[in-house]
């Protein structure tokens, strides 16, 4: 079965206007690759040509096996006989078919997530050929999560964004302050486009001093829980480009990115009550009510 990889950085504190950094230590292991093999399909099951060609022999290793016909003439015209050639590749980690979605999470992404809380930058990509699980890997059942159908098969960004929003109601700290925004793009045909806001296109990736690398003109999307995350995911994904291919009825023709900023300020004791009026004032331009309707209101 095709296999989809995961690649997770946890780069340098973060500065400015960003989660700023906490003074902790920087996490170890910076850089890490993991494959996930998928189960078959039921319609590769039935095909003549099925061959099962990957196989996982440890914690981090995957054998790829090579079916190739007999070099000897006679041999092939028999049709009968076939060398087998084993390739072997070295990873992090390697997940095979019957893994979890709380395991992947839990093994892969768990510990990016909470460098992001440290203040620490952190990026999860997932890769591979169409059909390969690369949505459900990130995204799972989108009627799973946040807390509707089968939990367990809530993907990464849901289960990251339920840990996002745990720490903030954990945080006993009444000085502390946080707010969560979410963007939404597609990269198609080498167009940068606002998932979120479709008449904005060929947006164009700027750096500066303060925001660092970052891409103008992208709409940013007050969160107050991970229900609208799933909200602002649900109206990006309805725009992104789809087409049938052979592996996939409505296979994503973009690669889509979706961007999470947390913020943490601490309010001087004079002024708290002031800030919190503010944030209230401002959480309330948030990605859409409780009642799901879609009366949204962009920071920009």
């Amino acid at each position: 079965p095709p296999a989809a990889g995961l690649k997770a950085f946890r780069g340098a504190a973060c500065v400015g206007s960003s989660a700023g950094s906490t003074g902790a230590p920087e996490p170890e292991g910076h850089f890490s690759v993991v494959i996930r093999v998928r189960p078959p399909l039921e319609r590769e099951l039935c095909s003549p040509a099925w061959h099962h060609a990957v196989a996982v022999t440890g914690d981090a290793q995957v054998c790829l096996q090579e079916v190739v016909q007999e070099a000897n003439a006679a041999d092939r015209a028999s049709g009968t006989a076939q060398v087998v050639n084993n390739h072997f590749f070295a990873f992090d980690h390697v997940y095979d078919q019957g893994s979890s979605q709380p395991e992947v999470y839990a093994g892969t992404a768990s510990a990016a997530v909470a460098s992001i809380l440290q203040g620490y930058n952190a990026t999860i990509l997932a890769y591979g050929p169409t059909g390969t699980g690369k949505t459900y890997t990130m995204e799972g059942y989108r009627g799973a999560w946040p807390t509707g159908g089968d939990a367990a098969a809530r993907g990464i960004i849901p289960r990251s964004m339920e840990d996002v929003f745990q720490h903030i109601r954990r945080c006993q700290e009444p000085q502390l302050r946080f707010v969560v925004r979410a963007s939404y793009l597609q990269i198609y045909n080498e167009v940068i486009s606002d998932l979120l806001k479709p008449d904005r296109t060929n947006l164009m990736i700027r750096e500066d001093r303060r925001r660092g690398i970052f891409v103008d003109g992208l709409s940013e999307w007050l969160c107050r829980s991970p229900g609208e995350v799933q909200t602002l995911m649900e109206h990006g994904s309805a725009a992104r480009a789809t087409a049938q291919t052979g592996a996939n009825d409505a296979s994503s023709r973009s690669h889509a990115v979706f961007i999470v900023n947390v913020e943490q300020s601490e309010a001087a004791l004079g002024t708290a009550d002031a800030e919190a009026s503010a944030g209230a004032g401002e959480s309330e331009r948030a990605a859409g009510p409780a009642d799901g309707a879609a009366a949204w209101h962009p920071r920009r």
